[in-house]
């Protein structure tokens, strides 16, 4: 091993797709720099390069194929730079992208991150190209790192894997089997993060709903929970994400609790009624629907029908009844025809998403879907994607306009674009820019909406010095329960 290497030990990661794969990164920094790495912003200064891939979408690859492509020019002025590509697309692609970049050193799959110290040394150690892919699942300790990044919110992460099995998702594939992590390792790393100053977490999980299925050491809500029965009034057969709610809101003293993903068909009204009465559960919900066409969602294997997933939103709306919405839409899915579309367009109009994330399909290689001709043409996917665009456009500056008047309780999570502007999130995940001379990061603040856009709420400060618990609840303010 090189002097070099062992008196300058720093890393760059660049991270695609989702929150899981931010707190990924989160975990491998954790764990490089416990071996002693520092951290850089800047690649050319870097001695090893990760990039954390995501598969779920062909553009989300091809950005950071291109991404790694340019970073390897690095490697004419520093030879023993070390170039990973980890994550999704390394358990996807596997072999393929040393064919594709002969000049990257490692390739490693989700299930492998607790393995990349190892796996680095190595690479340095033998200067040896290293593919580490053939983990099914996570280690099954889940072990998490304290590394967080700087700031007042924190994703903490609850469960890996997903047990479901849509047509387009490439999920099951790269991430694995569900397993849950436990309960009482969750309540300590966020009463850390309480203690380190974080006011508030997003719970992460392909799906959190299922949440308690399986842990690591067998049990789950199906069987005996041994060390999992942290509540003693409630039956030995049930412990599922409501109750995980339900404990971190008693046990902890975080102030905000935010999750993502869900499934339609795992959101009951346990997990309403939760969202009702616990303090700390913000009015937001991420409940991606794919399509408002009953035909392309059996085609999908999405397991229920758009009339179900309706009667779960009214649910939702009268126990929480200023709750803000967002889902994803796919676009374009094989077979989807002007009808299918239409079906979209007016299922939009009905539920009135705060948020809806539009996505156009491109298949996924080893998925049901990839079997499908893919014909739906390219410029009728543009065009469709185009119209939900600017229908949910106008629906966002509706409801953004409804605002204007009301008052909400907003987390200042950093600096605005302008001078004296702030940035910050209600309760219902709506984003709102506030003025003041003061420093307001971190601050719990009461704001009056004054102006909102298609994406952005503009508001004043209503009434500075007094407890954000004043302020009437009105789309997402603090709830009297």
């Amino acid at each position: 091993m090189s002097n070099n290497w062992m008196t300058r030990r720093s890393v760059f990661l660049a991270t695609y797709g989702c929150q899981m794969n931010e707190r990924d990164s989160e975990e491998v920094l954790g764990m490089l720099t416990a071996q002693g790495y520092s951290v850089t912003e800047k690649p050319e200064t870097a001695d090893v390069i990760l990039l954390n891939t995501c598969s779920v979408r062909e553009h989300a690859e091809e950005r950071a194929v291109g991404k790694m492509f340019e970073l390897c020019e690095l490697k004419q002025e520093k030879p023993d730079l070390v170039l990973g590509i980890i994550g999704c697309m390394a358990k996807l692609q596997q072999e393929k992208l040393f064919k594709r970049l002969p000049k990257i050193d490692l390739v490693a799959g989700p299930a492998e991150l607790y393995d990349l110290p190892y796996l680095l040394a190595e690479i340095q150690e033998k200067r040896q190209q290293m593919m580490a892919v053939a983990r099914p699942v996570r280690p099954l300790e889940m072990k998490q790192h304290d590394f967080h990044r700087p700031g007042v919110t924190a994703f903490v992460t609850i469960m890996e894997g997903c047990d479901k099995a849509c047509a387009y998702c490439i999920v099951p594939m790269t991430r694995g089997r569900e397993v849950s992590r436990p309960a009482q390792d969750i309540l300590a790393e966020i009463n850390r993060l309480v203690d380190a100053g974080y006011q508030e977490v997003t719970l992460l999980g392909q799906n959190v709903n299922s949440y308690g299925k399986r842990f690591p050491d067998g049990t789950g809500y199906q069987g005996p929970l041994g060390r999992m029965r942290l509540l003693e009034e409630e039956p030995e057969s049930l412990f599922d994400f409501p109750k995980l709610l339900r404990l971190i809101d008693s046990r902890t003293g975080i102030k905000r609790v935010r999750f993502t993903t869900s499934h339609p068909i795992d959101a009951t009204d346990r997990l309403f009624a939760a969202m009702e009465e616990c303090e700390s559960v913000c009015e937001s919900l991420h409940l991606p629907v794919q399509s408002g066409s009953n035909r392309i969602l059996r085609m999908m294997k999405r397991g229920y029908t758009v009339e179900a997933y309706q009667k779960k939103i009214e649910a939702l709306r009268v126990r929480v009844p200023d709750i803000s919405l967002s889902t994803d839409i796919i676009i374009g899915f094989p077979g989807e025809t002007d009808d299918d579309f239409e079906a979209t367009v007016r299922l939009m109009e009905a539920v009135r998403f705060d948020q809806a994330y539009i996505f156009k399909y491109s298949p996924r290689p080893g998925t049901s879907a990839a079997a499908k001709e893919d014909d739906v043409a390219k410029e009728i996917k543009e065009a469709r994607n185009q119209r939900l665009l600017a229908l949910q456009e106008g629906i966002g500056l509706r409801r953004h306009q409804a605002l204007e008047g009301s008052q909400a309780e907003i987390l200042v999570e950093g600096q605005g674009r302008l001078e004296r502007q702030w940035f910050g999130k209600s309760r219902g995940n709506h984003a709102v820019i506030v003025e003041s001379p003061d420093n307001l990061l971190g601050q719990l603040v009461p704001v009056r909406v004054t102006r909102g856009t298609a994406h952005t709420v503009f508001g004043e400060i209503a009434c500075i010095g007094s407890s954000p618990l004043s302020v009437q609840p009105q789309w997402g303010s603090p709830p009297s329960r």
